[in-house]
């Protein structure tokens, strides 16, 4: 069956550029790290601040305006000035209306683009050919969603914050105009609530980052339970894992419960003092009016002012416990950011050395040989023999902990201890990442489909049709192209979960075929394969790879049969021979 590769996605022809990742500068710290995140989207996050506060201060003209009209009708106002001013309330809440609706438009920018940008920053970082974030796919799933999230929910919330402040002292200059006292009250006011969060934020800090941390474990728990529950329900495991994932679940929903408490503390203090303040001004207000020193229209626009500021009180009290949750993500996404590489990265942006080596990998034969000198291996093994250019190597490891750093050695993954790794007589750690993945292809024991059908995996590595047709045809997944619902066109899943064990391997084989790449390893491609197929598929690849170098690391006699040569690693007690 001919596998045809897709075509191509179209592209649009006027497409911005993404923008750059952080600088070093910003993954100085977490805080650093925080406002690069926020500092992204600076044009619309001041656009929000500046609408916001249009907003609030026109809300906060509501009852200024409410008390000038009454007071002008009660002191004998004709119709004409008690309809200006009713004219100049309607246009402020139009004002108000309109600002608040392209204000908040801006801060949900600010938002969505505070969370895009981190989950980007977290990909490029988890993708990096260097390597070196090992945490498992459930942790790093929590924090490329609630983190990021918690740290965009903070964004959009901060020009919300910025407009409550400039209402605060809108409001406190007005009550100051209409008594000296009752501004008095909103600095004393705005000032307690501060201060009693600033107090109870450590505690809130340190909650969060444990709650977030242990949500992360559950989540990461989750889904090795999901994908083992076969082999789990095989070994009748179910409940001990079971009871394992409840212990781990109890944990997070008690550390959750805590940050919540934490929270709620805080936010409570601000509101109760809120309350307290309210209760003063109207009680000072009260007194004033009674001895004459304030009429009835500035008394009006006092307790409406007093009353309308505790909601911006409010805003202050919890911005201060979303900034602490929002530092407690970005110290996780931080993490994630800053993990030192597993291998050294190279880069020869325009210097000499390095378009000296650039020289020497473009020199790097269509079938280059592969030596190990004196590298040690994990169960103790100095590795000393050489793939032959344009053959077919086998690699039989009496210790199966030595196949698989072999493997990780030669996808330079990991760097040897001790010793050197040869490519067509160039050391592994003097070519650029993406040339040497190029040139030399490993496909490991357990591959990952990528997301999205059997046709999309098999041309993951090339666009040429032949070389996919040929590949799937070598590896026999032209079979499984007729034994799967929908052919080429069916869905792999998530890792490839609704294939099964041998087609998985068998299109992950024919991925790697197709690529054609110089170099070709191969870490027990088949063991998922019956012995007849697995016999097919080895005669088949060692003709296809006729010319090639090819590294099989296995000891099944059908792919050693079909080898030009055969190296054994021995266990350590022995001398390595070739």
């Amino acid at each position: 069956m001919t596998v045809a590769a897709p075509a191509p996605p179209s592209r649009p022809s006027a497409r911005p550029p993404e923008p750059a990742g952080p600088s070093p500068a910003a993954c100085a710290s977490p805080r650093a790290l925080l406002r690069w995140a926020v500092g992204e989207r600076r044009a619309d996050l001041a656009l929000a601040a500046v609408l916001l506060s249009t907003h609030q201060l026109g809300e906060a003209l509501v009852p200024v305006l409410v008390g000038a009209t009454v007071g002008r009708a009660v002191r004998s106002g004709t119709p004409a000035s008690t309809a200006c001013w009713l004219g100049l309330l309607a246009a402020d809440f139009l004002m108000l209306s309109l600002s608040y609706r392209f204000g908040a438009r801006a801060a949900v920018r600010v938002r969505q683009h505070t969370e895009h940008r981190l989950r980007m920053a977290l990909t490029e970082r988890v993708l990096r050919p260097a390597g070196g974030v090992r945490l498992v796919p459930g942790d790093l799933l929590s924090r490329a969603s609630g983190d990021a999230e918690r740290v965009g929910a903070f964004a959009g919330t901060l020009a919300g914050t910025v407009a409550a402040v400039v209402v605060l002292l809108g409001s406190t200059v007005l009550l100051l105009r209409i008594h000296p006292g009752l501004g008095a009250l909103v600095v004393a006011g705005t000032a307690a609530v501060l201060l009693a969060q600033n107090r109870l934020s450590h505690v809130l800090h340190r909650t969060s980052g444990t709650e977030q941390a242990l949500q992360a474990r559950a989540t990461a728990l989750a889904e090795d339970l999901v994908r083992g529950l076969r082999v789990l329900r095989g070994i009748g495991a179910e409940r001990a894992v079971a009871a394992d994932y409840a212990r781990v679940s109890r944990d997070a929903v008690g550390a959750a419960r805590r940050a919540v408490s934490a929270e709620g503390a805080l936010v409570s203090v601000g509101v109760l003092l809120t309350g307290l303040y309210l209760a003063a001004v109207a009680a000072l207000g009260g007194a004033l009016a009674l001895d004459g020193r304030i009429g009835l229209g500035p008394l009006i626009a006092a307790l409406g002012l007093a009353r309308f500021v505790s909601g911006p009180m409010r805003v202050v009290a919890t911005a201060h416990a979303r900034y602490v949750r929002a530092l407690a993500s970005s110290a996780r996404v931080h993490e994630v950011l800053t993990a030192p590489p597993a291998v050294p990265e190279r880069t020869s942006a325009g210097a000499a050395a390095g378009a000296a080596i650039d020289a020497v990998a473009d020199a790097v034969a269509e079938a280059p040989a592969v030596a190990f000198h004196d590298v040690a291996l994990p169960g103790g093994t100095r590795a000393r023999w050489t793939a032959e250019a344009g053959r077919m190597t086998g690699l039989v490891c009496a210790d199966p902990a030595d196949a698989d750093a072999v493997a990780l050695l030669l996808a330079r993954e990991q760097d040897p201890e001790e010793g050197r790794i040869l490519l067509d007589g160039t050391a592994l750690d003097r070519f650029a990442l993406d040339t040497l993945r190029t040139a030399l292809l490993v496909c490991h024991h357990e591959p990952v489909l990528l997301p999205g059908t059997v046709a999309d995996n098999l041309a993951a590595l090339t666009e040429d049709t032949a070389a996919v047709a040929e590949a799937a045809r070598a590896a026999r997944a032209d079979q499984v192209l007729g034994a799967v619902a929908h052919g080429a066109r069916t869905r792999v899943g998530d890792r490839g979960e609704t294939l099964s064990g041998g087609q998985r391997q068998r299109v992950a084989l024919a991925r790697a075929l197709a690529a054609r790449s110089p170099v070709l390893v191969l870490h027990d491609p088949t063991t998922a394969v019956d012995a007849a197929t697995e016999d097919v598929i080895a005669d088949r690849v060692h003709r296809a790879r006729s010319g090639r170098t090819t590294l099989v690391i296995t000891d099944s006699p059908s792919w050693l049969a079909r080898c030009d040569q055969v190296v054994h690693l021995p266990t350590p007690e022995r001398t390595a021979t070739s």
